[in-house]
């Protein structure tokens, strides 16, 4: 008898439950289908539209801007310091080098300056690290500090190819 109460007692639970779950679901719905009429309702107004596919291409942006899960920025001060980091990350090589250089102590000692978007760079020193037969740049150094380059050769080569610069 007491499986039976206890039977009814789950039944009573998650009949409760799913009563809540659709009445809460259709609460959302009704919601949402309010705030999309808002939207609506407030572009035609403003703009004194007639044709319902301008107002349809408002609402599709606005939701998109609404939903994003990371917004993107409006202030005017973000958008500039965007600008700068993808100016600043930016590769300033038009076309890769080959340069000539001496390897002393898992160093590439460049003998001669060279140019990067204005940029004179002199005394360059690309410190390496191997992978196989094949060297890579870890780090870079000039008289200028103002450019940071990544560069690679083959091992027993006395040119490095520098397919990467940026300004620092």
């Amino acid at each position: 008898m007491q499986d039976n109460e206890n039977n009814n007692k789950k039944e009573y639970v998650s009949g409760r439950r799913r009563r809540f779950l659709w009445g809460t679901l259709a609460l959302v719905l009704f919601g949402a289908i309010l705030y999309s009429a808002s939207i609506v309702g407030d572009y035609v107004e403003k703009n004194d539209i007639e044709n319902f596919d301008e107002a349809k291409d408002y609402f599709v942006t606005v939701l998109k801007k609404d939903i994003a899960i990371f917004p993107e920025s409006e202030t005017p001060e973000d958008e500039k310091n965007d600008a700068e980091k993808e100016e600043k990350s930016a590769n300033l090589l038009k076309a890769p080098l080959l340069l000539n250089c001496s390897v002393e102590n898992g160093k590439a000692i460049v003998k001669e300056p060279f140019e990067v978007a204005r940029n004179k760079v002199t005394d360059a020193v690309f410190e390496l690290d191997n992978h196989g037969n094949t060297l890579y740049s870890l780090n870079f150094s000039s008289k200028e500090n103002s450019v940071f380059c990544r560069g690679t050769m083959k091992e027993g080569e006395k040119k490095i190819f520098v397919y990467y610069c940026e300004k620092i």
